[in-house]
């Protein structure tokens, strides 16, 4: 399984696209922007599914541009439809340049077993960016796609719409609990790992706290 993180958009946002390149298998994670670049990257191969783990523009604003042409499913929390096509700021679909996202064709909930052909996750519910985070979760290759739940060095902000900051503390712990070596593919900035994000990062660590 070879994960190709994308980043796309003015928010550098992380599409993740994840691959077997035996069984050509592909699944698209968060494709917020710029979806032609997206389109090029799995033209040749067999995209089983769209997948978000939270309901922003930035990270579903290109949902429905590839959807019409791929004619796949796309997965979501449905607690997110609120957000789905909600600006939050004034202009910020134009500035991403977001089509119009549709409603999920399927809701995910907490230990759905995901496959999409050779490709399989775990949905773990993280509120507290948003109602409806997830983060997806390969347990045969350690890997973690946690979205804005998570980020090397910091985590989402609750400030938004449908944010909470108690709920965040909580799904964080919950994927304290996963095992070190996991490696972490969040939706904007760089990789990291379960274990560094445990010694490391000062919200989980309690030298920052989170405000709501």
């Amino acid at each position: 399984m070879i994960v190709k993180v994308l980043t796309v958009g003015p928010l550098a946002e992380n599409c993740v696209v994840i691959y077997d390149e035996k069984t050509k298998d592909c699944v698209i994670i968060d494709p917020g922007a710029d979806g032609e670049d997206i389109l090029e990257e799995v033209e040749h191969f067999n995209v089983k599914a769209i997948l978000a783990t939270h309901g922003h523009l930035d990270h579903v604003g290109q949902v429905g541009f590839l959807k019409k042409i791929l004619d796949v499913p796309f997965y979501m929390n449905v607690k997110d439809e609120f957000l789905i096509n909600n600006d939050i700021f004034p202009g910020f679909s134009m500035i991403i340049k977001a089509t119009k996202c549709p409603n999920p064709d399927f809701d995910l909930k907490e230990g759905d077993n995901l496959k999409f052909g050779s490709i399989s996750f775990y949905v773990i519910e993280t509120p507290g960016h948003t109602p409806g985070s997830v983060c997806f979760y390969n347990q045969e290759n350690k890997i973690l796609i946690s979205g804005d739940t998570l980020f090397a060095g910091s985590v989402g902000r609750v400030d938004l719409p449908g944010g909470n900051g108690a709920e965040l503390e909580k799904s964080l712990s919950k994927l304290m609990t996963l095992p070190e070596d996991t490696v972490v593919y969040p939706g904007h900035g760089g990789r990291t790992t379960i274990g560094k994000e445990k010694r490391t990062n000062p919200f989980i660590t309690g030298v920052f706290k989170l405000k709501w």
